[in-house]
Parts: structure tokens; C-alpha cells; sequence
């Protein structure tokens, strides 16, 4: 007897539900790998800044234009930094430029953690190709960087998604 099919129609399942399926799938790979090599639990709040800081390398990013990319309020930011900088997952550093403003980097743990964050991401992402075929994976990665793209785009020039253009009529 073949077995029962249990995949759910994707007219059943709203947005929020397809996306969250896979990411909970990432997450779950993620939490498992990084618990093994001995990282503490995260709060999401961690990992958006530690994302947002990894993207920069050595040069490291000022504070302010952190909490602009985050978009949580200065102190937030800080005191979330200050966290991080007690596990050695980030470390400020004197601005080069200008003798007051500090810069923040990747520490050592946290050069470490973004590393496995990449190769559990990339090692889910070839299980995905594997699952869906290589030339879906490929349209499911450019439909999501255009969507992320369109999105960001409309996050950055205006409030809840109105451009800058439009406001200023």
C-alpha cells in the first residue's frame, strides 16, 4: 500500500507559514552545530547584530550607522554590544578617522561563529539543491534575493514601505 501523501496544499498554508518551514529547518541545524562546538544560546537581537557586524571584516562598522542598519535604538545597541563583547563575540576599537567615535568588529569567538554560521547555511542549502533539483534551488535563491532586495530597498527609503519620492510630494 503506498504511503499517504502529507503534503499540504500550498493554498492552505499562509506566506508566514511557507517561509517559517525552511528557516526553522536552517535554524534548528544552526542552533545544533553551534551548541556542539560549546556558543551560548543567542537572543535574535545577538545574531542581527552579529550579522550586521560580520559583513564588515577588520574595518569594523560605527556605532551609529549600526544601530541606522539594526534599527534599534542606540542604548539597545550598545548594551547588546556590551554582551557580546563579554562573551568575545565583538570588540570595539578606536576609529582611525576620528579620535572619539569607537568601531566595532568581530571578536575571535565571534569570527569562529560566523564561519559555522556560513557552512551550516551553505550545508543546508546544497541538502535543499538535493531535495528540490539544482535548477529550482537556483530560482528559489534569485526570487528570494529579489524579494530581499525590493524589500530592504523599501525599508531604507521610507516608512513602512513609502518611498522617500512619494513623501516628499
Amino acid at each position: 500500500m503506498p504511503k499517504p501523501n502529507r503534503t499540504v496544499s500550498n493554498s492552505s498554508r499562509d506566506l508566514r507559514t511557507l517561509l517559517h518551514v525552511p528557516q526553522h529547518d536552517l535554524q534548528s541545524h544552526l542552533a545544533s552545530r553551534l551548541e556542539k562546538l560549546g556558543f551560548p544560546t543567542l537572543r535574535a537581537a545577538h545574531v542581527q547584530l552579529l550579522t550586521a557586524i560580520g559583513g564588515t571584516g577588520e574595518t569594523g562598522v560605527r556605532l551609529s550607522d549600526l544601530v541606522a542598519d539594526v534599527m534599534l535604538p542606540k542604548q539597545t545597541v550598545g548594551d547588546l554590544l556590551d554582551e557580546l563583547g563579554t562573551m568575545k563575540m565583538v570588540e570595539r576599537f578606536p576609529d582611525p578617522d576620528h579620535g572619539v567615535i569607537k568601531r566595532v568588529r568581530l571578536g575571535p569567538k565571534g569570527k569562529v561563529w560566523a564561519s559555522e554560521v556560513k557552512k551550516v547555511s551553505a550545508a543546508t542549502e546544497a541538502k535543499w539543491a538535493d531535495r528540490l533539483g539544482s535548477k529550482k534551488m537556483r530560482s528559489l535563491r534569485a526570487l528570494l534575493e529579489e524579494l530581499a532586495a525590493t524589500v530592504e530597498d523599501r525599508t531604507t527609503n521610507g516608512v513602512n514601505g513609502e518611498s522617500s519620492r512619494s513623501r516628499s510630494r
